[in-house]
């Protein structure tokens, strides 16, 4: 007689976490198992417009100074123009931040995700490779 293999519980916690997933942060919407990030994105542009704008500003940040990168050494602009490109990104990321965090207060969420799950989730990792990549433009525009 063959063993059958039978998968081990779900534990409370990751029952919980699962739960979580499924469930709009800012609202508590319930979103269905099979929603698709397109169907989450188009929940939060809908219901929660100022957050999702925040969040795209977020996101478009690192693209944006990569572009000002990439357009000022083809016309070989001088250096102080790379920090105003720099300055005008951050602004950008900055303020995208402050309005993200702003909303997810007045939803009655924590403003910010916690460390753990932002590592879990890859936002560490998309973070740390914009400079890479920004540093690499610098180098191969000289």
């Amino acid at each position: 007689m063959a063993a059958r293999a039978t998968a081990a519980p779900r534990s409370r916690a990751s029952r919980t976490s699962a739960a979580k997933a499924d469930r709009c942060e800012l609202c508590a919407f319930h979103l269905p198992p099979e929603a698709t990030f397109r169907d989450r994105f188009r929940h939060l542009r809908v219901k929660h417009r100022s957050y999702a704008r925040g969040v795209m500003w977020r996101l478009a940040a690192p693209g944006l100074f990569l572009a000002e990168v990439v357009i000022m050494a083809a016309i070989h602009a001088p250096q102080w123009a790379f920090l105003v490109a720099l300055f005008s990104s951050f602004g950008l990321l900055f303020f995208g931040k402050q309005r993200s965090r702003a909303e997810r207060r007045k939803a009655g969420a924590r403003p910010t995700l916690p460390l753990r799950r932002l590592v879990r989730e890859g936002g560490l990792g998309f973070l740390l490779i914009v400079p890479v990549v920004a540093i690499a433009m610098v180098l191969l525009s000289r």
